[in-house]
């Protein structure tokens, strides 16, 4: 079943979507009484007066876990996501999306379809109006031409116009992407755009927040739209009117501190009106190009392989050891300490040290969730 359950146990499954049906708990409320109680099976299992001891926690949402008796749906929850290839990932698996965890508004559940992770090391988010222009399309598959090869895995909303442009251009240049839904997996939006699933989750993979059978409700796509801000290391928007849900994605991207960029237009389009706006409000940088994208990002211009061979012209001055674990990141890319430590003969104290290290040395960068990869 595609549980991720040989690094996750069925039952925490089973009653962490339990805790996600119940009315009023949130994504806050289930984070801490998960860190309080240590698993979700056991908040289920604790008496009142257990649960009374977790900050915020109230006397109604406590009866509220207590008396939960509708195991029904997560049954029919659980028989959907099994029957269809979707893994339901918690904020404490390791899988889960390590750039989710800085924002507390970020959900404490998200359901994935696809062959792709959510920990690349680099990710851009491009997001526009759903009627683009021409020229915006043209702009989209230009750039991300020009990114092939980088390993920059692409974030987007899965809508009309440019979302679906930056996505089919991914896979076309080979890059992995990211579609973030509104609503669930049962509910595709739009209908239309069921057709490209299969080949986003053979390059990358879909998510969403919401049970399958939800649907993409007015109100989520603001909800959908702070997941492809807290997602994207930086943002571009291309094409959008002063008003709409791009909007949105930037102010949310803007308030986290992203590198939020925007796409310049003439002054009388209107459908360049909202990305003049967030540069003349100096909310954006403005880009033409790759390279401004580049340069505003500090990614490196070349090949991430030119990139290698310039590292590993140092292997003369690193020990066996660190040569092996420079090799076994050139060729694994993003893995994780634990990886390294089944996969290399390296113990947990030399890691340490080595990582410390090489981090100095600019050879690699430490990320999220304990994982590692070539500076």
């Amino acid at each position: 079943m595609s549980l991720n359950s040989t690094s996750y146990p069925e039952e925490e499954i089973y009653y962490g979507l339990a805790l996600a049906l119940i009315p009023g708990i949130g994504h806050i409320y289930a984070k801490t009484l998960l860190s309080y109680n240590g698993s979700f099976r056991q908040i289920f299992h604790s008496k009142g007066s257990q649960l009374l001891k977790t900050p915020g926690m109230g006397k109604e949402l406590i009866r509220r876990i207590l008396n939960f008796t509708d195991f029904d749906k997560v049954e029919e929850e659980l028989k959907y996501i099994q029957d269809h290839q979707i893994s339901p990932l918690f904020y404490n698996h390791p899988d889960f999306p390590q750039r989710l965890l800085y924002f507390n508004d970020s959900p404490f559940l998200i359901f994935r379809k696809g062959n792709a992770g959510l920990n690349s090391t680099r990710t851009l988010g491009i997001v526009g109006t759903r009627s683009p222009s021409q020229a915006g399309i043209r702009w989209v598959n230009d750039l991300i031409s020009d990114l092939k090869d980088s390993g920059i895995a692409i974030i987007s909303g899965f809508a009309y116009g440019i979302d679906i442009t930056a996505h089919r251009a991914s896979i076309r240049e080979g890059l992995e992407t990211v579609g973030v839904l509104a609503g669930g997996l049962e509910n595709i939006y739009p209908a239309l755009h069921r057709k490209y699933i299969d080949d986003i989750c053979r390059h990358g993979s879909i998510i969403t927040e919401s049970f399958s059978h939800v649907l993409p409700d007015k109100q989520r796509f603001p909800m959908r739209n702070r997941i492809i801000a807290a997602l994207s290391d930086g943002l571009i928007v291309v094409e959008s009117g002063a008003k709409g849900g791009s909007i949105i994605t930037a102010e949310f991207a803007f308030s986290y501190n992203k590198n939020l960029m925007a796409v310049p237009g003439k002054p009388c389009d209107l459908m360049s009106k909202g990305c003049n706006i967030l540069i003349k409000t100096q909310k954006a940088s403005m880009v033409e190009d790759s390279s401004d994208v580049f340069r505003e990002m500090d990614w490196h211009l070349g090949n991430q392989s030119d990139k290698y061979a310039i590292q590993t012209e140092m292997f003369n001055s690193l020990s066996d050891k660190e040569q092996s674990l420079i090799t076994f990141l050139i060729e694994k890319g993003e893995v994780s300490v634990d990886e390294i430590i089944k996969n290399l003969d390296i113990r947990n104290s030399e890691l340490a040290s080595m990582i410390l290290s090489l981090t100095l040395d600019g050879l690699i960068v430490q990320l999220p969730g304990s994982r590692l990869a070539i500076g």
